[in-house]
């Protein structure tokens, strides 16, 4: 009997687990399942004379009732008027983006211009699964600065670290890097103006930048922070990363990723402070990962930006 009991027991144990399992594993698929393909009607009023606005605008609505058939946020508020008349205000916002999308039909009557289209629609999550393609990016001079308050140990490692920045680039996957770290953004602006400087700039082999080609200039700053802690001494390297597309330079992107390292005790008695400093190959290490993990993420991003129009 104990034995029919205890086989009865495991069976019903495993049967348990596998369900478990199998729950977990449509989860996952659930969480990751985040495309959804919609249809949606945009229409413009018809401009005589311009119908390429007419259809520009009609796609842009398209586009947007795409995006809110994938979900949306309504926020919104209430004033009261001078004669007690409540104005209700909201705006709704996507919660989604339109992935991709293809125009299934075009129509348009005495009034109206009418868009039809097919869109793959995806949340936030949908950046993992983004296509890479190849990043052409020119390295350009930036620049990096510490704080007259950085103890010189700190202080020696900060050109170092800049280095690292154009060493880091090269080696992420889907970048075609170009090392112009002694040429600045303005250099490269006029080589594209002056026609008296771009033969300055073939002669002293400065780059041209293509359509579709990024430039990027980095920055690292590196200095003091007063916290409410006093007995340690703490300090914050800032990372600064700007990238413009194209021959007209214009900014896609600026971010900043901070690192805060615990440096030293603060105290007056110098063996105190010699014991409790960290070792600077641990935070040269440390700095090494955040400027690696941040750089990556950053150019990752330019393969997730949303359609920027027609």
């Amino acid at each position: 009997m104990f034995n029919y009991f205890s086989k009865f027991f495991y069976i019903k144990i495993y049967f348990s687990l596998a369900f478990i399992v199998l729950n977990s594993n449509l989860s996952i698929a659930d969480a990751h399942s985040t495309f959804k393909q919609v249809e949606a009607t945009g229409r413009s009023i018809l401009i005589e004379g311009d119908i390429n606005t007419s259809r520009k605008r009609a796609l842009e609505d398209a586009l947007y009732i795409a995006a809110l058939t994938g979900g949306a946020n309504i926020d919104g508020f209430s004033a009261i008027k001078s004669n007690t008349v409540i104005n209700d205000q909201s705006i709704i916002k996507a919660t989604n983006r339109v992935i991709d999308f293809k125009i299934l039909s075009e129509s348009q009557n005495k009034d109206f211009l009418t868009i039809k289209i097919s869109a793959i629609v995806g949340n936030e999550l949908a950046n993992r699964n983004c296509k890479k393609r190849p990043l052409n990016i020119t390295l350009l001079k930036g620049i990096y600065d510490v704080h007259s308050s950085v103890p010189s140990k700190l202080a020696r490692y900060t050109p170092l670290w800049y280095k690292k920045i154009y060493e880091i680039v090269p080696k992420l996957p889907n970048v075609n890097s170009i090392d112009n770290q002694n040429k600045s953004l303005n250099e490269l602006k006029k080589s594209n103006i002056n026609s008296s400087f771009n033969y300055s700039a073939l002669t002293t082999g400065l780059s041209k930048i293509q359509a579709g080609d990024y430039s990027l200039v980095p920055a690292i700053s590196l200095s003091s922070i007063s916290g409410s802690n006093s007995f340690v001494n703490n300090y914050l390297i800032q990372l600064e990363l700007n990238i413009f597309r194209g021959p007209e330079f214009k900014l896609v992107s600026k971010k900043t990723y901070d690192l805060k390292i615990r440096y030293q005790l603060d105290s007056k008695f110098q063996f105190i402070k010699s014991i409790s400093t960290l070792d600077i190959n641990s935070i040269d290490k440390e700095v090494y990962n955040h400027l690696f993990l941040n750089i990556s993420n950053f150019l990752n991003e330019l393969n997730c930006q949303p359609l920027e129009g027609v």
